[in-house]
């Protein structure tokens, strides 16, 4: 089987001036992550590349923002409360849990005619 993940999605929600966070636990998707190095101009880097792909039947209701530099996926099921004090902020959760990533790009394969997805790309 292909969809055995758990992962937990935190989405930052600002109405009225007010900043609040969503969370979410969703089973049955697809983590992947790759690891490489890339030779820039004799300067060695490490790149990361994690790919979460919700099959259909697991995307709906969900919110995937790219856009929002603070939404972010977890593999897992999380359950710490993202406040904004010190300890509790969503960088401090990224630092925490190193199976993590915030949206980068969001790949919408929902109407196709088979294997409807979204992948979910984090950085």
């Amino acid at each position: 089987m292909l969809f055995t993940d758990t992962v937990t999605i935190y989405n930052k929600i600002e109405a009225e001036g007010q900043t609040s966070w969503s969370r979410r636990v969703v089973h049955g998707v697809q983590w992947s992550d790759k690891t490489s190095k890339v030779n820039v101009e004799g300067q060695i880097s490490v790149a990361r590349y994690i790919n979460v792909t919700f099959p259909e039947g697991k995307y709906e209701d969900l919110i995937f923002d790219a856009a929002n530099e603070e939404d972010a996926i977890f593999k897992g099921e999380i359950t710490d409360e993202v406040t904004g004090a010190r300890g509790n902020r969503i960088s401090d959760l990224l630092e925490k849990y190193p199976c993590s990533g915030r949206i980068v790009a969001v790949n919408d394969n929902s109407l196709r005619d088979r294997l409807k997805n979204i992948k979910v790309v984090l950085g």
